[in-house]
């Protein structure tokens, strides 16, 4: 739940009401810290205890006061981002990509004492990947969800770093559920599996209803884990940003994001998130009529993507429409094309309109695959003020480390074949060589069965930019007896002047015209 709109909800009222805390006056050094602290003190700067001063109790009543009530205008109507599985934890967390949203509805805030309540509800989708007991369950998930939770509000102020922190800490649990709606298709993977699933239609058994249970108590329990973290808010005055996520960071730190701080002025929006096909995602809404805002994207994963604007009003409707009835399919909204971002077109900087079809609107910006594509796009984008001319060009780094994080490959080959005769998924393993120095620097383990396999795997040692790249990742499909070429791809300096900590490269088979089959995902680590 890392949307700009929680931060716009509660900046003014925390900048306002702790403006001597952030000014470096006022006792703001002396603010009071996170329930979750660890013992003997809050977190500090080098995350590490220190002895807490004394609880402000007024302080963290004002701030409190005038907190709650600016929540639901802001929260209403608004797309919270889902993050997928990942391990990412405290900072780094910020850069983890979206799988699906949350559309908030309904929203009840109120203080009761010094502590704010909250409750929120409303209609979502996410994108589900699972396997178990030899069944899988791959899909865009329709589901309604609520959450309820009494939360305690704590500041501090980081002198070194200039950066503000407020903690909103679950002081009494979390209740959360997570009712999913519509069909949820299973597929049997492999014979066995086969054979279960009509013996289970057979006996009346059905294994999709079973799977929404399931479902169900995983999302719930998602969802209650997740809120239970608490959430960060974080004011940096350096760049004026104001930065929000789940979980508590320690005093000082910032989540990371896709993008830099925006030169011009503190961005508004600052995202990842993968669309799969058939699916959309949705960001906003955002204002363009009084200030203009300027969308800077880039496609990291996949075949391609469409970026259309859309009044949120019609939006609305449309949505409403659907979760009424998930297997209604009414007519989408058309609202304005902005761009089609595709590989030989990977970033994009866009002027957002002021209004759609004539008529000045808040605006929801729409991603989704290009028509016929059959890999899912992970995409980065940011919002923030227009300031022309601030754009300059990165430079490479001279040493790196790299990570194989994992590679998402096509369901069938070039050819049009399943990669296993039997029609199973590809056992994947990835090779690593360096091209100018001729020899072979790595290869993983295989993953068996899974067209989207993860290594998390660091090759060894550093890089040096100039002397040992390109760096060239072979992509096989590593059979017992058989051992197929799905495509390769090279990581070059011009790759990683564009690089954020994460990069993907499309993997193309050789030959007169490549074609992609998958998708390889790395880490880069500037080494000093």
């Amino acid at each position: 739940m890392n949307e700009r709109v929680w931060m716009q909800s509660i900046a003014l009222a925390w900048m306002t009401a702790g403006c001597g805390l952030m000014g470096g006056g006022g006792g703001g050094a002396g603010a009071t810290t996170p329930a979750n602290a660890p013992a003997g003190g809050a977190p500090t700067s080098g995350g590490t205890a220190s002895a807490a001063p004394g609880p402000d109790a007024e302080l963290r009543a004002m701030v409190t006061e005038a907190l709650t009530p600016q929540l639901c205008p802001k929260l209403l109507g608004s797309y919270v981002g889902l993050p997928g599985e990942s391990d990412a934890r405290g900072p780094a967390a910020g850069a983890t990509a979206s799988v699906g949203r949350w559309w908030i509805r309904r929203c009840e805030a109120r203080t009761v004492g010094d502590r704010m309540e909250l409750s929120i509800g409303g209609s979502g989708w996410t994108w589900i990947d699972r396997e178990a007991g030899g069944f899988r369950v791959r899909q865009y998930l329709l589901f309604d969800a609520s959450a309820s939770l009494g939360a305690d509000v704590t500041v501090g102020y980081d002198r070194a770093r200039r950066v503000a922190s407020l903690w909103m800490t679950p002081a009494a649990g979390v209740q959360a559920t997570i009712t999913p709606r519509g069909l949820v298709n299973v597929e049997p993977q492999g014979f066995f599996a086969s054979v279960l699933g009509g013996v289970a239609a057979a006996t009346g058994a059905s294994v999709s209803e079973r799977a929404r249970t399931q479902a169900a108590e995983l999302g719930s329990t998602q969802l209650r884990d997740r809120l239970g973290a608490g959430f960060t808010m974080t004011v940096g005055l350096e760049h004026r940003q104001v930065d929000f996520m789940v979980g508590a960071l320690q005093r000082g730190e910032v989540p990371e994001r896709p993008y830099p701080a925006a030169e011009g002025g503190p961005w508004l929006v600052n995202q990842r998130s993968m669309v799969w096909p058939g699916g959309l995602d949705v960001v906003g809404p955002v204002d363009a009529s009084q200030a203009a805002l300027g969308l800077d994207v880039t496609l990291e994963e996949g075949d391609g993507v469409v970026i259309r604007a859309v009044c949120a009003e019609p939006l609305t409707r449309y949505f409403d429409a659907r979760f009424r009835d998930p297997v209604a399919v009414p007519a989408a909204p058309s609202g304005e094309a902005l761009a089609e971002l595709t590989q030989g077109a990977r970033e994009r900087h866009i002027t957002l309109p002021a209004q759609v079809a004539g008529t000045p609107c808040p605006l929801v910006l729409t991603f989704s695959t290009r028509v016929g594509s059959a890999l899912p796009a992970r995409m980065r984008y940011r919002i923030a003020p227009e300031v022309p001319g601030t754009v300059t060009a990165p430079s490479a780094p001279r040493r790196v480390r790299v990570q194989v994080v994992g590679v998402t490959v096509t369901p069938r080959n070039a050819n049009g074949r399943a990669w296993d005769l039997v029609g199973g998924e590809a056992d994947v393993r990835v090779i690593t060589a360096s091209v100018p120095l001729r020899r072979e620097v790595d290869r993983t383990p295989v993953v068996a069965d899974h067209n989207d396999a993860s290594f998390n795997r660091w090759l060894p040692s550093a890089f040096e930019v100039a002397r040992d790249l390109p760096l060239r990742f072979t992509v096989l499909d590593d059979d017992t007896t058989t051992e197929e070429a799905i495509g390769s791809a090279d990581l070059d300096a011009d790759a990683l002047a564009r690089a954020t900590p994460e990069l993907s490269l499309p993997v193309r088979t050789s030959g007169a015209v490549p074609t992609q089959t998958g998708t390889l995902r790395l880490r880069i680590e500037a080494v000093p």
